[in-house]
């Protein structure tokens, strides 16, 4: 039966890697219909997403399947918690990446290079922490994702920069707020809400490799 039990939670996590990379590949695709125009990577983040809903579901009845069979105790139950929370919370950034899309139509490429913001660097920063953030699940290390967790301060640093770049152009009279401006401060905002998604995962994980609660506890993060 041990051998079984451990057949099916390495199936699990494959299934979450695989679950990972789709939203990754979300994200690229949703920052190249933004930084490019193009509709055609917009449609298949849509259609990506839809995938994302049904592997999120199959996780979940897959880790649901082992905690009835198998009763895990200590870490492999720690492992299935773990795994089916980070499974909720990769389906909502495949849900952001989505969000973001939407943005698309009232963000003209253009805009992007001529804006004060640094959406570029808000893309890069929640992909590398998406990144090493999986990758710190399927290699069960807790040191790594702590580094995401240091992470955080950049991209809240730059979404912070960006409300004082729209509130300061509000307040000049020679400029002429638009919905692009709207919208890219909204795409910010969903970065840096991935950013705070891929944050969850890692204390996620540092709680499966320590047994220990970092969520709240910002002395114990670092």
């Amino acid at each position: 039966m041990e051998q079984h039990y451990h057949r099916e939670i390495k199936e699990i996590y494959r299934q979450v890697a695989r679950l990972g990379g789709l939203v990754a590949q979300g994200i690229g695709n949703a920052l190249a219909c933004l930084r490019e125009g193009d509709s055609d990577k917009g449609n298949e983040v849509k259609k990506g997403d839809q995938i994302i809903d049904l592997l999120e579901v199959e996780i979940e009845e897959q880790c649901l399947k082992v905690l009835a069979l198998y009763h895990p105790v200590a870490k492999d139950l720690r492992a299935i918690v773990t795994l089916l929370k980070v499974t909720t919370i990769l389906e909502r950034m495949g849900d952001l990446a989505e969000n973001i899309v939407n943005k698309c139509d009232y963000v003209p490429p253009s805009f992007i290079s001529e804006s004060r913001m640094d959406i570029p660097r808000m893309g890069e920063l929640a992909l590398a922490m998406l990144d090493t953030t999986m990758k710190a699940l399927i290699d069960s290390d807790s040191e790594m994702a702590r580094s995401v967790i240091r992470l955080e301060k950049e991209m809240d640093q730059l979404h912070k920069r960006h409300h004082q770049i729209i509130a300061e152009d509000i307040a000049n009279p020679e400029k002429a707020f638009n919905k692009a401006q709207l919208g890219l401060l909204s795409v910010s905002r969903y970065l840096e809400r991935i950013g705070d998604q891929a944050v969850h995962v890692a204390e996620d994980v540092v709680y499966l490799v320590d047994a220990t609660i970092i969520r709240h506890n910002k002395e114990v993060q670092e």
